[in-house]
């Protein structure tokens, strides 16, 4: 064999090995959650074995340690098939094994194949380019760098099934690829917007100072060439592929009757974060991220920009930070990543039709959020939640990192972390019943010295709830916000809490830690009752509201995401879907 075949023959089997890697952590992925979510029913057989056995037969078994929260973490190399056949250890031949206990329709498990196929493509490229970054490597990337490294929301199953995207696509625009993309820049007439703000001379000195005095100028100029101007049209960037596979087929009348004018790209360089959708500056450090709509469905939902929030989005976000800046308990810890201005358009056809599945209103908007390290300061650096449980080269997770830079014992640091986060969070809940669905994406830890030392909250539209009743503290709420924002009762907007975040984030976190023999799960829930409990003691005032957000209550409602998706499949529907409940949880607080 000659040189060049060895070598062939080595690159091909290391591809082969990591392949095999990457299917054996998913599948890992896959038997946890789902168990989690109580869609399968593995036995326990001895010291943390596992066996499922599958009504076509086959059985696979595996080694796992049951957490806090009664999920499993599931050793991925550990797990091995026993069946008829010589298959591979893969999550697309356990879907098809496993048929009758996910319970989908063929047409939906088809498209779930896809989704995992997606996924699955996207976690070997991040395994091949980032799986051997060591925690200093880590730890040295800037936040929209490290941003582009993190593995997607851990509940979903198939977190990077993006239907819409296509090879070259995702190569160009997902995350992971660290390729910055340019906006392409639509005048739009205002009769056809829905608008945050409609100040003309406002939205100019907006334009200037986010996009800077070079670039609003070319932007200024092109209105001018074009005939067009700011008394009645306004702007709106689209992302690329928008351009290309939707807007101009979609909004082909509007484009060809001068409702809607193409610009040219303007803004400078963009690179995209784990939602896709939220661009951040690359030229301008600090300067407000974009939110764009796309019309590919990722993690359960449809990716565009609804119309519904737009035009008090920015009076919701104002509101809160003026109640952050106003509460002793707040100000120094809590920023609001304001909404500084949104704007959707109306399809002149599909707007005179009801009850349509909801992407196809969602497809052309934009929403201007200030930047988390735009807002910090210096010395300080904002990294999202999920940074934190990022695992280096040697498995374990960027919060015990951080801990270790600073010398304090872990303990100290989740301390730390608990009182800028979740004590923010249950304040705001318990005071002004507002509650926030706090998962690793939406909510940015602040670390200064690589402490935790506060946090800043993004996404507020559509992912701000208000309790069912009237508190004075929000005396200045606007009619026209509460009519906005859903009102729930307390037993359900305090999942809000206990579901986004301490399910949906603490969950992972504890474990990862247990598992890479940094903190034992008690310890780490012990922390945070007593962090909560340290907080109660301190406002007693507030004790009737504790009671009304119970959260050491011996059980938690088991809300699932995926199996939600086995069972409505992926029709297009007029509304999000919401998840399923299960069995309650034993709720690791309690005793804590």
């Amino acid at each position: 064999m000659s040189m060049q075949q060895q070598n062939t023959t080595t690159k091909a089997t290391q591809v082969s090995q990591l392949w095999a890697q990457v299917c054996h952590a998913a599948l890992a992925k896959l038997l946890s959650e789902l168990t989690y979510e109580e869609v399968l029913a593995p036995v326990l057989t001895g010291a943390e074995r596992f066996e499922l056995q599958l009504a076509c037969g086959v059985y696979y078994t595996f080694q796992a340690q049951t957490m806090a929260w009664g999920n499993l973490w599931v050793e991925p190399e550990s797990i091995a098939r026993h069946g008829d056949t010589d298959m591979p250890v893969s999550p697309l031949q356990f879907a098809i094994d496993a048929q009758t206990e996910l319970a989908m329709k063929p047409e939906t498990l088809a498209t779930f194949l896809r989704e995992m196929s997606n996924t699955l493509r996207q976690d070997l490229h991040l395994a091949r380019t980032n799986g051997g970054l060591d925690a200093e490597q880590l730890l040295q990337l800037k936040s929209h760098e490290l941003h582009t490294l993190l593995e997607g929301h851990p509940k979903a199953v198939a977190n990077k099934g993006r239907l819409g995207w296509g090879a070259e696509d995702t190569a160009r625009f997902a995350p992971e690829a660290r390729q910055p993309l340019t906006l392409i820049w639509l005048a739009a007439l205002r009769e056809n917007c829905e608008l945050s703000h409609r100040e003309v001379n406002e939205e100019r000195r907006f334009l200037k100072e986010a996009l800077g005095k070079a670039e609003s100028e070319r932007l200024f100029a092109a209105f001018a060439e074009k005939g067009v101007d700011f008394e009645n049209y306004c702007v709106i960037p689209v992302h690329p592929w928008q351009w290309d596979h939707v807007i101009q087929q979609t909004h082909v009348h509007d484009l060809h009757t001068g409702k809607l004018i193409e610009l040219g790209t303007f803004g400078g360089r963009y690179v995209s974060g784990p939602s896709l959708r939220t661009l951040t500056s690359v030229d301008r450090p600090g300067s407000p991220d974009v939110k764009v709509a796309l019309m590919i469905l990722n993690t359960s939902a449809w990716r565009g920009i609804p119309g519904k929030y737009i035009t008090n989005g920015s009076a919701l976000s104002n509101w809160l930070h003026g109640i952050v800046q106003e509460d002793d308990q707040l100000k120094d810890t809590v920023l609001i990543l304001r909404e500084q201005r949104g704007v959707w358009y109306r399809h002149p056809f599909y707007d005179q039709l009801s009850n349509i599945p909801y992407q196809h209103n969602e497809s052309l908007g934009a929403i201007w959020r200030e930047n988390a390290s735009g807002r910090v300061g210096a010395n300080k650096v904002a990294h999202l939640y999920a940074a934190l449980l990022h695992m280096d080269n040697a498995g374990v997770p960027l919060a015990a990192r951080h801990a270790q830079k600073t010398g304090m014992a872990l303990s100290e640091w989740i301390r730390r972390l608990f009182e800028v986060t979740v004590v923010p969070l249950y304040h705001m809940l318990c005071v002004y019943g507002v509650g926030f669905i706090a998962h690793g994406q939406n909510i940015t830890v602040v670390l200064e010295n690589h402490i935790p030392t506060g946090m800043a909250i993004k996404d507020l539209q559509g992912d701000v709830d208000l309790v069912n009743q009237v508190y004075p503290e929000q005396c200045d709420l606007s009619d026209d916000l509460r009519a906005l924002l859903p009102a729930k009762p307390a037993a359900y907007i305090v999942h809000d809490i206990q579901t986004a975040h301490f399910i949906t984030v603490l969950r992972f976190l504890s474990s990862a830690l247990q598992n890479a023999e940094q903190m034992h799960e008690s310890d780490f829930y012990q922390i945070l009752g007593a962090t909560l409990k340290d907080y109660m003691a301190q406002h007693p005032q507030y004790e009737a509201r504790f009671k009304t957000f119970e959260l050491f209550a011996p059980t938690i409602p088991r809300v699932c995401i995926n199996k939600v998706r086995f069972q409505i499949g992926y029709g297009d529907n007029a509304e999000r879907p919401l998840p399923a409940l299960g069995t309650d949880l034993k709720n690791p607080l309690v005793g804590g």
